[in-house]
């Protein structure tokens, strides 16, 4: 009996865990110079995503930050990317990294209305949902 609720606390946990990375998932698009472009072109400001599916900062920002209901409203507001810099040896990977300068992941660009970098709006590892709700706030200022 004792093994039968064990499996399903585990298989309930593991259902919950699958439910958080399938809603912060569903808010971003796949990192892409064309959106990127129509984004300017329409002046809308952009939040990028800077990750890996190695990175553990990068899987506990899914779970805590943008799977916050308060945070994908906010996202969706504006054009939000994520590059998958998983593959360093990808020519495409190295010239986006170096073009942002990333240094490590996660990192989280905000971008104004114009394309250009927020004044330390950047963000590098692990943030509360505040924090990054205000560094969101910051693309309104930015216009």
């Amino acid at each position: 009996m004792k093994n039968l609720i064990g499996l399903m606390i585990l298989s309930f946990i593991f259902a919950s865990c699958q439910q958080v990375s399938m809603m912060s998932k569903s808010i971003w698009k796949p990192y892409s110079e064309k959106v990127l472009a129509d984004s300017v072109n329409r002046k809308k400001p952009v939040v990028i995503d800077f990750y890996a599916d190695w990175c553990p900062n990068c899987h506990e920002l899914d779970r805590t930050v943008f799977s916050d209901p308060a945070i994908a409203a906010k996202l969706a507001s504006v054009t939000a990317l994520r590059m998958d810099v998983t593959d360093m040896d990808n020519s495409r990977v190295q010239r986006i990294i170096q073009e942002y300068g990333i240094d490590g992941v996660p990192t989280i660009v905000f971008l104004d209305s114009h394309g250009h970098e927020i004044p330390d709006s950047r963000i590098v590892g692990v943030v509360s949902s505040k924090e990054f709700s205000q560094a969101l706030a910051l693309l309104a200022i930015f216009k």
